[in-house]
């Protein structure tokens, strides 16, 4: 896992004058509608996700260390920008232990006003979510769902993933169903892609998943 944020970007700085707070797992920490507030993670993990039309749930991201979010709030307040118009209501559910760092969504946009250099530290997150969003798209390509999970835990490993004698450990709550909302496809798919995956010895696994070989499993991912 990434080491949790310091004050090393000034816009952390901002974030870190909000109120800290923890939140327990499977809590919802706010709607796409309520709260305008800007968080920085400091530890565990928080997924947006919706509802779809079937009653399963359709995460679009998942949050870890340093993360700040959500960049819809955060464009509307200072672009009147909306990232999203759909109709939808994306959730924000701590997937873990969370301790975090929020701020009025007012406050945070008369910072900007004040101090000009934020706009970086703001480009800068903005480049972390659009990576996020390359890699779904990359993934909605690849040939099979076998490829697709190899490709998602290759992503989680390089994004969230701490180097140990083994390979690279995936630090976070990493469920087959987990895995399953995150690609829209059944945990059953899921679980038989793992199975085919540790019997390539491409992931072993026992509190935490773990990657041998980086390497390996990109290749196996693109395959």
């Amino acid at each position: 896992m990434k080491a949790s944020p310091s004050d090393t970007t000034t816009l952390h700085k901002l974030l870190q004058t909000g109120r800290r707070y923890k939140i327990e797992k499977k809590q919802i920490l706010q709607s796409t509608d309520d709260r305008q507030v800007v968080n920085l993670l400091i530890s565990g993990f928080i997924r947006r996700y919706m509802i779809t039309n079937d009653g399963s749930v359709g995460v679009q991201i998942v949050y870890g260390p340093g993360d700040v979010f959500p960049l819809t709030i955060a464009f509307k307040k200072l672009f009147n920008q909306d990232l999203y118009k759909g109709p939808e209501t994306f959730f924000y559910e701590a997937t873990s232990t969370v301790d975090i760092y929020s701020i009025d969504a007012e406050s945070f946009a008369e910072k900007f006003k004040n101090d000009p250099t934020l706009y970086a530290d703001l480009l800068q997150e903005s480049g972390k979510h659009l990576e996020s969003c390359v890699h779904s798209l990359e993934n909605l390509t690849l040939k099979t769902s076998y490829h697709r999970v190899a490709h998602q835990l290759l992503y989680f490993a390089k994004k969230f993933g701490t180097p140990i004698n083994s390979g690279v450990c995936i630090n976070m709550p990493l469920s087959h169903q987990a895995i399953a909302d995150v690609l829209s496809v059944t945990r059953e798919t899921v679980t038989n892609s793992m199975k085919e995956l540790r019997k390539k010895r491409l992931i072993t696994s026992d509190k935490n998943i773990t990657v041998p070989s980086m390497k390996k499993l990109e290749e196996e991912a693109y395959g």
